[in-house]
């Protein structure tokens, strides 16, 4: 699937569009999903910020970055490294 069609494809799933008409459910399932995903990487819950989420720009981790099974946990700055 190429970027273009992916981003379509997400304004659609946004928006809650199927070939029917406006799905309310379908669209709350989506942004749940999406608000989850920006809850676990420790992002605020925007459409921006699920927009790139979806399209796999926030895959990979950071240093600072674990996984626990397959939960991402981020560690803050150690406070004797952080300078004063």
């Amino acid at each position: 699937m190429s970027g273009a069609e992916k981003k379509r494809q997400f304004e659609r799933l946004w928006k809650g569009e199927t070939p029917k008409g406006t799905n309310p459910q379908k669209r709350d399932e989506f942004r749940s999903r999406m608000k989850s995903a920006c809850q676990q990487l420790g992002l605020r819950y925007t459409k921006v910020n699920s927009r790139r989420i979806y399209l796999g720009e926030l895959a990979r981790d950071d240093d600072d970055i674990t996984r626990v099974g397959e939960v991402r946990v981020r560690h803050p700055p150690r406070r004797h490294l952080r300078g004063h």
